[in-house]
């Protein structure tokens, strides 16, 4: 468990531009959570859902919403628009750098921002990217089918939740 010190800010509101990405990514692309494999089309399907995920949702992957006042604009431009740049050299929105205003909304709702992530791969306490670290969070798509990450009690929570 962590402790994080956000700068200060209004609670969490869904933008009309994060709301059109989340559905894009998760209704109309039907896009998998990235450590299950899991789709929105097969939330209903155990052979596909054998985490027990009750939703598809949408997770900042590489600047939380909520410490976008405290990101650095020029560190953002010469670190993140640089890299995106690089990776993406067609994207308009990579060939300069961004105003305040263009990386508040990136940050809010760009897709290069969102990761489709499960309910459970989301926010689980024993294997949501919110509550264990990023090296065994990441590792997870590659681990053995058996092999599991957590402590014991978050490990029962789980398969309290698949059903085991």
């Amino acid at each position: 468990m962590e402790d994080a010190f956000y700068p200060p800010h209004a609670p969490r509101k869904e933008s009309p531009g994060y709301a059109a990405v989340h559905k894009r990514l998760v209704h109309l692309e039907n896009r998998p959570c990235l450590v299950c494999g899991v789709r929105n089309s097969t939330l209903n399907d155990t052979r596909h859902n054998r985490f027990g995920a009750r939703a598809m949702e949408t997770h900042h992957a590489f600047v939380e919403w909520a410490l976008a006042g405290a990101v650095d604009l020029g560190k953002f431009n010469a670190e993140v628009v640089a890299k995106l740049k690089e990776q993406n050299p067609r994207e308009p929105l990579y060939q300069h750098a961004m105003s305040r205003a263009q990386m508040d909304a990136w940050i809010d709702h760009h897709p290069d921002n969102l990761w489709v992530l499960c309910d459970v791969h989301h926010r689980h306490r024993g294997v949501g990217i919110h509550a264990i670290s990023g090296p065994i969070w990441g590792a997870q798509p590659l681990l053995r089918e058996r092999y599991e990450v957590g402590s014991p009690e978050a490990l029962a929570a789980l398969r309290k939740l698949m059903g085991m």
